[in-house]
């Protein structure tokens, strides 16, 4: 059966995680993941031009996206905060853009890395012939969103949908949407040589997957692997125990509610 598997989900490198996040996904139904998608909306929004005409101005287009984000919200101090944090963010990521001129907006895309039962899965933001850019809604900046883009660089290129070397750039939005006007980034530039050693490196991994190996490995994804407590368990064991299915659905949602009160 094939199977997809999106690059931020890949990213953990670990066989276990993949077998976990199947068997238990993890809905993202909190507040700070809707406004993630709502700002990546606007973002597409105000970049592809698909508003133009709708909208008299980009704060009218914006309560449009959080409203379609957040069904039944009001207007209100709070909410116009909010709407105030996505537009700066929105006008910051507009900027960085324009330093780069892509061409393409939330380009979705699937590679198997010679795998037959794997497909990877990603969505470039931003893309353009030598250009890949990736925003995120946060400030903290990790190794593994490096690793993200670099994946998607060598996806696309083997598709032909990018040419090397290529600008890649990781856009972080956290400061830009409290003070503004301008979001900090991680820009760097990405060859073929360095295309090739990603693609076998993934394609290792996923043999390895493919062939059984369940083993956890140790990462610094570890800390916040929801998981973690039952890696020396099996799938099975999870699957046909409620009362520990019931337990991570409890501490699930109560790691959402932390994650928005988070400063």
């Amino acid at each position: 059966m094939l199977r997809r598997i999106g690059v931020t989900t890949l990213i953990y490198w670990c066989p276990l995680y993949l077998d976990y996040s199947a068997q238990l996904p993890i809905e993202t139904t909190g507040v700070a993941d809707q406004f993630g998608s709502a700002v990546h909306e606007l973002i597409y929004r105000m970049l592809s031009g698909d508003h133009k005409g709708l909208f008299d101005t980009e704060e009218d287009l914006a309560w449009s996206v959080l409203l379609e984000s957040f069904p039944g919200a009001v207007e209100s101090s709070f909410t116009e905060q909010v709407v105030k944090e996505m537009l700066n963010m929105a006008r910051a990521a507009k900027r960085f853009a324009e330093s780069y001129n892509p061409s393409q907006f939330e380009v979705k895309f699937e590679y198997g890395f010679s795998s037959d039962d794997v497909l990877v899965i990603g969505i470039a933001d931003a893309l353009g012939e030598n250009l890949v850019l990736d925003w995120k809604t946060g400030s903290f900046m990790a190794e593994s969103h490096r690793q993200q883009v670099k994946i998607y660089a060598t996806m696309l290129w083997r598709l032909g949908l990018l040419q090397l070397p290529a600008t890649l750039g990781v856009v972080y939005l956290g400061k830009a949407g409290l003070e503004g006007p301008l979001a900090e980034s991680n820009v760097f530039q990405f060859t073929e040589a360095e295309a090739v050693v990603v693609e076998d490196f993934v394609q290792q991994f996923l043999q390895q997957y493919s062939s059984g190996n369940r083993r956890p490995r140790v990462s610094d994804h570890c800390s916040f692997c929801p998981y973690g407590r039952w890696r020396r368990k099996t799938v099975k064991d999870v699957q046909t125990n409620q009362a520990l299915r019931e337990l991570w659905r409890l501490q699930e949602q109560a790691g959402l509610i932390q994650k928005q009160l988070a400063p």
